[in-house]
C-alpha cells in the first residue's frame, strides 16, 4: 500500500470512528408536557391560541383595542423611553404604521398617539397578492429604519420579527385575527405611498380584525 493509500486510509478510519463515538455518546432525554392553560388572558394560552388567520369579518377595532394592539407591538413600557419590543443595542428602529379606514397613520410610541400621514387607503396600497388585507379593518405596515440599524438587515428583520411576534401575541390573547405577510423585495411604491424615505424599509404587513 502506497503512502497515498495509507493516509486516505487512515483518515477515514478516524472520521467513522468519530461519527460512532458521536452517536454512541447521544443521549435522549424526555421533557415533561408542556405546562397547558385556559386562563383567558395569560402567555400560555396566548401561545396555545395563536395563528395565521387569513380572512376577517366586517367588525370594526375600537380605539381602545387599538391603542392597547400598539402597545403591545412596540409601546413605551418603562420611564426611560425603552419598549415592549427589544431592538439590538435599543436602536429602536421600528415605526409602525396604521391603515383604517379613516386613512393611514404613524404610531408615535412616545407620546401614545397616531399621527395622521394620509388620507388614502393603506389596506388596500398593501394589498398586493394578498387580497386579503383589503378586507380587514386594519393594517400594520411593520417598517426598520436602516440607518438606525447601520444597514444591516438581519438586525432590521430580528427586531421587526419581536414587534411582530407581540402583534401576534396580542390578538391570540383578545380573540383578534392576523397573519404576517412580507412586504416583497421592491418596497419604493410602498415608500412613496407612505412618505418615507428610502432608508425606511416596509418588512412586514399585518392585518388585523375578527
Amino acid at each position: 500500500m502506497n503512502k497515498n493509500k495509507i493516509i486516505t486510509t487512515a483518515a477515514a478510519a478516524i472520521l467513522g470512528m468519530s461519527a460512532f463515538c458521536g452517536t454512541a455518546d447521544a443521549q435522549e432525554t424526555a421533557l415533561p408536557q408542556p405546562t397547558q392553560s385556559n386562563v383567558e388572558g395569560s402567555l400560555t394560552k396566548a401561545l396555545q391560541d395563536r395563528r395565521s388567520t387569513r380572512t376577517f369579518t366586517d367588525k370594526e377595532i375600537s380605539e381602545q383595542t387599538l391603542a392597547d394592539l400598539l402597545w403591545a407591538a412596540d409601546g413605551v413600557n418603562r420611564k426611560d423611553g425603552k419598549r415592549t419590543a427589544p431592538s439590538a443595542m435599543n436602536r429602536q428602529d421600528v415605526t409602525i404604521y396604521v391603515g383604517k379606514a379613516d386613512g393611514t397613520f404613524r404610531y408615535d410610541a412616545a407620546s401614545n398617539k397616531l399621527v395622521k400621514i394620509g388620507s388614502s387607503d393603506l389596506r388596500k396600497a398593501a394589498a398586493g397578492r394578498n387580497k386579503f388585507i383589503a378586507t380587514a379593518p386594519v393594517v400594520l405596515v411593520i417598517a426598520s429604519d436602516t440607518g438606525l440599524t447601520g444597514g444591516n438587515k438581519t438586525i432590521s428583520g430580528l427586531n421587526a420579527g419581536a414587534v411582530m411576534q407581540n402583534v401576534y401575541l396580542y390578538c391570540a390573547a383578545n380573540k383578534l385575527a392576523t397573519v404576517c405577510c412580507y412586504a416583497g423585495d421592491d418596497t419604493k411604491d410602498m415608500q412613496k405611498f407612505l412618505g418615507i424615505k428610502e432608508n425606511i424599509t416596509p418588512l412586514v404587513y399585518m392585518p388585523v380584525g375578527y
